[in-house]
């Protein structure tokens, strides 16, 4: 079973020499043992380089114990200390709360709506949706559970407003639920409903109140675990005591507030609640009425909260083992490798550049970490999913395995949720299955985002040394700004940096503003308006609005971040294509066979373009082959295109439209066509094609771009003996000499 296959993470994910990180491992066996590598290339094909990842001599080999983990997956909000009074004590306590419920059958277990059980005192009360989406509560009474189902069927998408109430002296159970309108169809409906319990309820708990769910147990679990959370969305919740007919509020949560945060907190006290597992906020409630889309301007509508029973924001594993890094290692992709016997795993971490260093390298390689978090685990194979693309089953390799088998390791950010709502965080706490340096996309037949980045560590390698760069990551960028990237003279992406944030996005602007040199070397690259919080550094989020390529669209007033506040979709819909800084934008993707680039008659006269072009001079056809789709454009491809802010002086090196072209299963990406929409697959539409772009700055820096994916595929084949390797080699080159000789004048 893949399910017991050994894997891990580690946390930090990224960390500098001499620091310590935590490795996490899930492992069946009664042992394991650890070997760390720095990583180079991992991908096995006869025409690809060879396997080059390096042992780390400095960390010994070592044995561990095996321990099985499993997270406990599904979102849910704590609150400890909830109450001082003893519930017995009074008249009647009242819970008033309102839920719009996503799933309210189907979901494989119960859902909890709250719960304030103590199994151990035997006290507490909880109400929840059972397998039919009826309503079910739950009193300790007379030292047993009791369960009271109340009629009413739960649609999905209707908003209610629940007043529950129970009166301890009397053993009296009552159900108020009002049940909004979802369209003009329907009117305000309301059901009541009174049992009387076999005896006096026990409510005094010492557990924490739950709510969306259960929190009797914490951390990893030996087996696999049934999340208990409700699909679906909450807002407020009020918890009353009636005494001697005086009413005293005990807590009153309002979700509106610090919605930026993972607390939640009471309007009516002080007592404040948690968030567990990364549920949606800044999202549209009971009130919303369309008159404001922004929940940052918005008085009211945005007191909901929806969680979901596959959210994920910590795995929360038990740390097998620390793994302390020597303060002399270099930057770069590493692993520790674990070996229980019968499986392996590669767990990746990222070193930092030591601030310390006294010589800095003059090229830096970019990382794209939140691309790796963007799409890490994704589940877009899974045909029992909404959201899915049919795949070939030869091409699934053991990760895809794991991962069927494994819903605790979470979904991606192309996924929608098992309600069917779309994702908006995405966590690298926890294993990263298609962030390994033999992972194999089954759509694609080939590596892709971090396997394939591993061939431009290898590039880097053989060009300019192990210790002639440094790698940093999009984490960084976003933490540390264009203070980081002055460092350097030249930045080269990776193929696929398609996440950044406002603040990376200002950040090369910066640096390209300060005269330096970038090479951008993918596709789809700077496409996402991407959050990121320096204080949950693990945490991104992405909300997918009206453009741009993608698995589902967020619903009206879900657009803008709550970590941020700001509009999310795509850059170009916000004012910052990449163009701008890059000179080329996304357009297109295909999963067909690829194709090569024709070299321009105007790079080949181009005075300082034409160095570029050593070696190629009888080369009409470049990157008409590679180790991904046969070629170095496809998969999402970029062009140049003035009326999207390519700068004016731009020259174009080399187009795939002389090179005959893409074909019919490449199409345009929506944002690029308006109705008609005709003219928009590979032979029918002259926006689809891969450029290779080149322009200077006004402080004399420069941008080369290529605009593709499997650039990076073309690259390594053949052991990097090939002309697309050649001509990257040589802008590399001639961009450390230019930039060096403008350092020293």
């Amino acid at each position: 079973m893949a399910s017991s296959d050994i894997v891990g993470y580690v946390d930090p994910l990224i960390l500098y020499p001499g620091n310590k990180t935590a490795v996490k491992v899930s492992c069946c066996r009664k042992q394991f043992t650890s070997k760390v590598f720095r990583l180079g290339a991992g991908y096995e094909h006869p025409n690809a380089p060879p396997i080059s990842h390096q042992r780390v001599h400095e960390i010994p080999e070592q044995t561990h114990k095996g321990v099985p983990q499993f997270t406990r997956i599904g979102s849910l909000a704590r609150v400890h200390a909830w109450s001082e009074t003893n519930l017995n004590t009074v008249d009647s306590v009242i819970i008033t709360f309102c839920f719009q419920a996503t799933l309210p059958s189907g979901a494989g277990h119960d859902q909890l709506l709250f719960s304030s059980m103590d199994i151990a005192r035997m006290a507490g009360l909880e109400i929840l949706l059972d397998a039919d989406g009826k309503i079910e509560s739950r009193v300790v009474a007379s030292s047993r559970f009791q369960k009271l189902l109340f009629s009413p069927v739960i649609a999905r998408h209707q908003w209610y407003r629940l007043v529950f109430a129970v009166e301890p002296h009397t053993g009296t159970v009552s159900l108020s639920l009002i049940v909004r309108p979802r369209d003009i169809s329907e009117e305000f409906q309301t059901f009541e409903q009174v049992f009387r319990l076999d005896g006096p309820p026990n409510m005094d708990s010492r557990e924490p109140l739950t709510i969306a769910g259960h929190s009797r147990d914490v951390g990893p679990s030996a087996q696999p675990i049934q999340p208990s959370t409700f699909n679906g969305k909450i807002d407020g919740f009020r918890l009353e005591t009636k005494l001697n007919g005086e009413i005293r509020t005990v807590f009153d949560f309002d979700f509106s507030l610090d919605i930026s945060t993972d607390r939640i907190r009471d309007k009516s006290g002080g007592i404040q609640g948690v968030l567990i597992n990364g549920p949606s906020r800044a999202v549209t409630g009971y009130d919303w009425d369309a008159s404001q889309s922004d929940w940052t301007k918005a008085e009211y509508g945005y007191g909901a909260i929806h969680f979901h029973d596959d959210d994920l924001d910590d795995a929360g594993w038990d740390t097998s083992f620390e793994l302390e890094l020597p303060r002399s290692l270099h930057s770069g992709c590493y692993a520790v490798m674990v070996d229980d016997g019968e499986s392996t795993d590669f767990i990746p971490f990222f070193v930092k550049p030591d601030p310390g260093a006294r010589k800095v390298p003059p090229v830096a390689l970019i990382i794209p970490t939140f691309t790796y978090a963007a799409y890490a685990n994704e589940h877009l194979h899974d045909e029992r999913r909404a959201v899915h693309f049919p795949g070939d089953s030869s091409k699934r390799d053991k990760y895809f395995r794991t991962l069927m088998e494994r819903p605790d390791l979470g979904i991606s950010l192309y996924d929608s949720h098992n309600d069917g709502s779309g994702t908006c965080f995405s966590t690298i706490k926890r294993p990263i299955l298609n962030m390994r340096p033999d992972y194999t996309m089954w759509l694609f037949d080939g590596p892709r985002e971090f396997p394939a980045d591993l061939w431009f560590v290898d590039f880097l390698d053989r060009e300019l040394g192990a210790e002639g760069y440094d790698v940093i990551t999009d984490h960084q960028i976003s933490e540390d700004g264009a203070g980081l990237l002055k460092r350097y003279q030249v930045l080269m992406s990776c193929s696929h940096p398609e996440y950044p944030t406002f603040r990376m996005l200002d950040s090369y602007s910066t640096f390209l503003d300060n005269g330096g040199y970038f090479m951008y070397l993918g596709g789809n690259g700077y496409y996402w308006a991407t959050s990121h919080d320096p204080d949950r550094p693990h945490r991104i989020e992405v909300r997918r609005a009206e453009a741009g390529c993608r698995t589902f669209s967020l619903p009206p007033g879900h657009h803008h971040h709550s970590l941020t506040g700001e509009l999310g979709g795509l850059w170009r819909s916000r004012g910052r294509p990449p163009n701008r800084l890059f000179g080329i934008g996304s357009c297109a993707m295909g999963v067909g066979k690829g194709t090569g680039y024709g070299i321009t008659d105007e790079a080949r006269s181009h005075p300082r373009v034409s160095r570029f072009l050593r070696g190629l001079k009888s080369d009409r056809i470049i990157g008409d082959f590679g180790l991904v789709q046969g070629a170095a454009s496809g998969d999402e491809i970029d062009r140049l295109d003035y009326e999207l802010g390519t700068p004016r002086n731009a020259i174009m090196v080399a187009t795939t439209k002389l090179a005959g072209g893409h074909s019919d299963e490449y199409m345009l990406f929506n944002e690029e066509t308006l109705f008609p929409m005709v003219n928009i697959t590979g032979t029918t539409s002259d926006k689809i094609r891969s450029d290779i772009v080149f322009f200077e700055t006004a402080k004399k820096g420069a941008v080369f771009s290529v605009g593709s994916i499997n650039w990076v595929g073309a690259l390594a084949w053949n052991a990097f003996k090939n002309n697309v390797a050649r001509l990257t080699a040589n802008v590399l080159h001639d961009f450390i000499h230019e930039s060096s000789a403008g350092k020293d004048r």
